[in-house]
């Protein structure tokens, strides 16, 4: 983060006075956020909300309290700077069943609508997935939320299909490539590329995106955005490997299988609005090496 940039945050936070609520806090994206607001010192402005109430430690030492997401419909109060990272993951897809998803998902969908009915809020970021591209029941929960917050009074949305992202507080390390590169490389392992077509990803550090939307919400005008996320470069995950070993242990080995004809697996988006808006708001996207770095230090941390 730049210091011109981190000063601009703060002198928007401070004259926009409204309370910050951040729904599913004890993610990924909700603990990056929680960082980045206690460094900007907005921190005693935040209510978090999530699937269980609970303390949350934060790497500065802070804590704030978490309430239950069903909580947030007593809220009575201005307003709110709102960042909607509740829902249900694809990940527990499997062990739910579609209807159980898709109704998990509605509930919270439906919850957030109520609160923006009832209080209104000042702003609004909201991460869709690159998923939203393609048919299937976690793409569907993803549009129907686009739809249905692009529909409901907000003066500011910023709407951000994700496709890969990077950094510190990453978690599930063995569900993103990444992460699981880096992993095995802190101790001491080979890494083990079972895929036998290329697989094409472009990374975004985790930082860079949460600073451009909350750059675009209290510093853009009002209006309603949707970009892709796109990294520096696209890389195949072999290449990928390659990198992070460099980096991180050089001796390691890299295993996998003699490809098999299969088609490519892309996973990418369009950079081309993203990237104009971070150039706009003087929002430096970090390369893929910084990535990587950033994610050692955390998994070591």
């Amino acid at each position: 983060m730049t210091a011109e940039l981190t000063t601009r945050l703060r002198a928007a936070l401070t004259q926009n006075s409204a309370p910050i609520i951040i729904t599913g806090g004890s993610g990924w994206l909700g603990q990056a956020t929680l960082h980045l607001l206690d460094s900007l010192h907005a921190l005693d402005r935040v209510r978090v909300y999530g699937s269980q109430a609970r303390m949350l430690l934060l790497r500065s030492g802070a804590k704030i309290a978490c309430d239950e997401l069903p909580a947030l419909t007593r809220y009575d109060g201005p307003p709110p700077l709102l960042l909607h990272y509740a829902c249900l993951t694809k990940d527990r897809l499997a062990g739910m069943g579609e209807d159980m998803f898709a109704a998990g998902n509605t509930k919270i969908r439906e919850t957030i609508a109520g609160l923006i009915e009832r209080r209104g809020v000042s702003g609004m970021f909201l991460p869709s997935s690159g998923a939203a591209y393609a048919p299937g029941p976690y793409g569907e929960a993803k549009r129907l939320d686009e739809a249905r917050f692009s529909e409901a009074k907000i003066p500011r949305l910023v709407i951000a299909r994700i496709f890969n992202l990077a950094g510190p507080f990453i978690n599930k390390t063995e569900t993103y490539a990444i992460a699981d590169f880096c992993s095995r490389l802190i101790a001491g392992e080979d890494i083990e590329i079972r895929a036998r077509s290329k697989v094409i990803r472009s990374y975004v550090h985790i930082e860079d995106l949460l600073l451009l939307a909350l750059g675009l919400l209290v510093l853009g005008p009002e209006k309603k955005q949707k970009f892709d996320t796109a990294g520096e470069v696209e890389v195949e995950v072999g290449q990928l490997a390659r990198r992070a070993a460099s980096l991180l242990r050089p001796e390691a080995r890299i295993l996998r299988p003699p490809p098999d004809g299969s088609p490519d697996d892309i996973y990418t988006g369009n950079p081309a609005a993203m990237r104009a808006a971070a150039a706009g708001l003087g929002v430096p996207l970090r390369d893929l090496d910084t990535q990587i770095k950033d994610i050692a230090h955390y998994l070591r941390g």
